[in-house]
C-alpha cells in the first residue's frame, strides 16, 4: 500500500520504514519460526508440526481452532498433524500469527488504549465471523478466524508506534464510531487504522479476498463490492461480527438497543431472527470459553434470547371486539404523518389487529425485526426511505419475504404502480382512505396469511416427521454397528472405520497400525463354566481393553473371542508398546464371577502399514497371521509382522 500524499504538511506514514524499525506488531518465538518455515516451497506437514509442538500452548490453540472450524466429523481432532491437515498450512500461518500477537501485545505503552478490551473484542469478532461463515459458506471457516482476530490490528499498530500521540487522539474521540476514529487518524497520521490493517495483512501474506473485506468492513458500502459476491458477503459478515463483538462488551441496555440492527444485519446474510439469536448466544459461549483458554477478558452476559423476549413492543394498539380473522395478527403501520398513524392505529386496533407504528422506512426495518408483523401498511412518500424503497429492502430479508405489504398512494399512475409491484408490494389503497376498501384489501391479506400459516403447519409436520425419522435412523445405525454384549463397535463398524483411517493415512502420510486380539483358551471357559460365564468373560476383556487402551485407538469386537484395535497415527514401535500395555493389563485384572476367579490371557498380533501393504484388508490379514503365530508360539504374547 502506497502512502497517500500529505494534506496536512506532515510526512505520510512509510510502511517500509516502520517495518524496518522493528516497532510494528509482529510474531515472536515459535510463531515466527512457523512463518519462516512456511516460506519454503517443499515444506511438509511433519516439519511444521514438529515446530508447533515445541510450543504446547500454540499447539493447543491451533487444535482448538481446527475443531471449531471442522464443525464436527468422524472424530475430534486431537493432534497437531490432524489439525494441519484440516486447516491447511496457509491458515495455520495466520492462526500462529494471531495467537502470537495476543501473547506478546496483551499490554503496551499507550495509556488510553485498552489492550484487554481490544483483544476481547477481537476474539469475539473472530468467533462470530467463523460462525457466520460456517452458515453462509462465503469461504472456508478455518480461514476467517484469523481475519476476525486481526481485522482491527491497525489500531494496535498505531498505539504501538505512537503511544503518546495516539493516547491524546483517543482521549479526544467519543468512543462511539470507528469511522469517526478513522477520520481523526487520517488528520493526525495521514493514514487510518483500516489502511494500516490492510497493509499489514498484505505484508503477512493474507490473500486479497480477505484483505479487501477487512479494509472496508466498518462501511461495507464504501468497498463497492458486487452484491452477493464473496467479498461482499465477507465484508458484511465481518461488519455484523464486529457489531456483535461490540455488544458483548456493552451494558445490557445498550445490548438491547443494538438487537434490531443485529437482526437486520443477520437477515441480510440470510438468518431469520431465531437463528440469529441462537448464533449470538453460541458466540457468547465460545467467546467465554476461548477467553479462558487465551487468558483474554470476557463478561458474563444475559442471553440474547432473554433480551429479545423482553424487548418493549412500543405500546401496540389494543383490540376491541376483534374479528376472528384479525385476532392474533400483528400489523405495522408506517407513515410520517402523525395524524394518519393515530387514525390507522385506532381503526385497526378496533378491528382486532395488534398495531405497531414507525415513522419512515428506516425505522420500519428495525420494527419489522423486533415485532415480526404479519401485515405492513406503508405510505409511499416518506423522508429517509420511501415506501417502495422500504418494500424493496424488506423483500431482501428472509423474514420480510412472507409479510403482506399494502402501500398507500395518492396517485393511481400505471407506471408507478408497476414500479411498486415490482418492488414487492402485494396491494395498494388510494388516498384519501375509504374504510370499506381498506377492510376489503386487508381481508385479502388475511386469506394469504391463512394460506401461509397452513403451509407452515404442513412444513412443521414434515420437519417433525423428518426429525423423528432421523432419530429412528440413528438408532438403526447404532444397532447395525454395535455389539450389544460388549458395548463395543462391531465388525461392520470396524471394517468401515479402518477403510476411513486408511484413506486419511493415504492423504496425510501418517502411519497406521492395527492389533488383532484373541482370548487364550476361551473355548475351555465356555466348555467348563458355561456360556453365561463365557459372556461375562467377554465383557470383562472388552472393558479392560477400553480402560487401558489409548484414547486415540478404536477398539472393536469382530466376533467370538476376537477383537480388533485400530491405531491411527501409530507406527510399529508405538503399536507394540500399546499392545504390551493391554497384555499386562489382562494379567493385572483377573476375571471374577461370584466365587470364581479366572485369570485370562490374550494373544496379540500387530501389523503396521508399509510400502508393501496394499489395502486395509491386507493390513488386517497381516495382523491375523501375527496373532496366529503368537498362539502357535505358546499364547499370552505379542507378535508382529515386522
Amino acid at each position: 500500500m502506497q502512502p497517500r500524499p500529505s494534506a496536512t504538511g506532515q510526512e505520510p506514514l512509510d510502511l517500509d520504514k516502520i517495518r524496518a524499525s522493528g516497532e510494528l506488531p509482529s510474531p515472536t518465538g515459535v510463531a515466527l519460526e512457523v512463518m519462516r518455515l512456511l516460506k519454503k516451497k517443499d515444506v511438509t506437514l511433519q516439519e511444521v508440526a514438529r515446530v508447533i509442538k515445541a510450543d504446547p500452548a500454540l499447539a493447543g490453540r491451533i487444535i482448538k481452532a481446527a475443531n471449531a472450524a471442522h464443525g464436527g466429523g468422524l472424530r475430534p481432532i486431537a493432534s497437531v498433524p490432524d489439525a494441519l491437515a484440516v486447516t491447511g498450512l496457509a491458515t495455520v500461518r495466520r492462526l500462529a500469527l494471531g495467537f502470537s500477537l495476543i501473547s506478546s501485545h496483551s499490554t503496551g505503552k499507550c495509556a488510553a488504549f485498552d489492550y484487554g478490551e481490544f483483544w476481547s473484542r477481537s476474539l469475539a469478532t473472530a468467533i462470530a465471523l467463523q460462525m457466520l461463515t460456517l452458515r453462509t459458506g462465503a469461504t472456508a471457516a478455518e480461514e476467517v478466524f484469523a481475519l476476525g482476530l486481526l481485522a482491527q490490528i491497525g489500531r494496535l499498530a498505531l498505539a504501538t508506534l505512537y503511544p503518546e500521540k495516539y493516547a491524546d487522539l483517543l482521549r479526544s474521540w467519543d468512543g462511539a464510531s470507528l469511522q469517526e476514529l478513522a477520520a481523526l487518524e487520517r488528520t493526525a497520521f495521514n493514514m487510518d487504522h483500516n489502511e494500516l490493517t490492510a497493509a499489514m495483512l498484505a505484508d503477512w501474506g493474507f490473500p486479497q479476498v480477505l484483505i479487501d473485506p477487512a479494509h472496508h468492513h466498518e462501511a461495507p458500502e464504501d468497498g463497492k463490492f458486487v452484491d452477493g459476491s464473496r467479498t461482499w458477503l465477507l465484508a458484511h459478515s465481518l461488519f455484523c461480527a464486529s457489531l456483535l463483538a461490540k455488544a458483548c462488551l456493552s451494558a445490557e441496555q445498550e445490548r438491547r438497543t443494538m438487537l434490531p440492527k443485529l437482526f437486520l444485519l443477520g437477515s441480510r446474510l440470510g438468518f431469520e431472527t431465531e437463528a440469529m439469536t441462537a448464533l449470538m448466544d453460541q458466540v457468547v459461549v465460545e467467546w467465554q470459553e476461548w477467553g479462558k483458554f487465551l487468558h483474554v477478558r470476557t463478561e458474563a452476559l444475559r442471553s440474547y434470547a432473554d433480551l429479545a423476549d423482553s424487548m418493549p413492543e412500543n405500546e401496540p394498539g389494543e383490540p376491541s371486539n376483534p374479528t376472528a380473522a384479525a385476532a392474533q395478527l400483528k400489523m405495522l403501520v408506517v407513515d410520517d404523518d402523525a395524524t394518519m398513524l393515530i387514525m390507522l392505529k385506532a381503526t385497526l386496533g378496533k378491528a382486532g389487529y395488534t398495531v405497531f407504528t414507525a415513522k419512515n422506512g428506516r425505522e420500519a426495518m428495525e420494527r419489522v425485526l423486533e415485532v415480526q408483523p404479519h401485515i405492513v401498511i406503508t405510505d409511499w412518500m416518506m423522508p429517509e426511505m420511501d415506501g417502495v424503497a422500504f418494500c424493496k429492502e424488506l423483500r431482501t430479508t428472509k423474514i420480510g419475504r412472507g409479510i403482506y405489504v399494502l402501500i398507500l398512494t395518492g396517485l393511481e399512475d400505471e407506471s408507478r404502480l408497476v414500479e411498486a409491484f415490482e418492488a414487492g408490494v402485494d396491494d395498494y389503497v388510494l388516498k384519501p382512505l375509504n374504510q370499506r376498501v381498506l377492510s376489503a384489501r386487508l381481508r385479502a391479506g388475511q386469506r394469504v396469511i391463512a394460506l401461509q400459516r397452513e403451509v407452515e403447519r404442513d412444513r412443521e409436520e414434515i420437519r417433525q416427521f423428518a426429525a423423528e425419522l432421523a432419530v429412528a435412523n440413528r438408532r438403526l445405525q447404532e444397532a447395525a454397528t454395535m455389539d450389544f454384549l460388549t458395548g463395543l463397535p462391531n465388525r461392520r463398524f470396524a471394517m468401515g472405520r479402518i477403510e476411513q483411517e486408511w484413506a486419511m493415512s493415504s492423504r496425510s502420510g501418517r502411519p497406521l497400525s492395527c492389533m488383532l486380539i484373541d482370548i487364550d483358551h476361551f473355548k475351555q471357559v465356555n466348555d467348563t463354566h458355561g456360556h453365561d460365564v463365557g459372556d461375562a468373560a467377554l465383557q470383562h476383556v472388552a472393558n479392560t481393553l477400553k480402560q487401558h487402551g489409548r484414547t486415540s485407538d478404536v477398539v472393536c469386537r469382530l466376533g467370538g473371542e476376537e477383537f480388533l484395535v485400530i491405531c491411527p497415527d501409530t507406527d510399529m514401535a508405538a503399536a507394540m508398546q500399546a499392545a504390551e500395555r493391554l497384555r499386562q493389563a489382562m494379567h493385572a485384572d483377573a476375571f471374577r464371577n461370584g466365587a470364581l476367579i479366572l485369570p485370562l490371557t490374550i494373544s496379540i498380533g500387530v501389523a503396521s502399514r508399509n510400502a508393501q501393504t496394499a489395502t486395509s484388508d491386507v493390513l488386517i490379514k497381516e495382523a491375523d497371521c501375527a496373532v496366529y503365530a503368537a498362539k502357535k508360539a505358546g499364547r499370552d504374547r505379542i507378535m508382529s509382522t515386522g
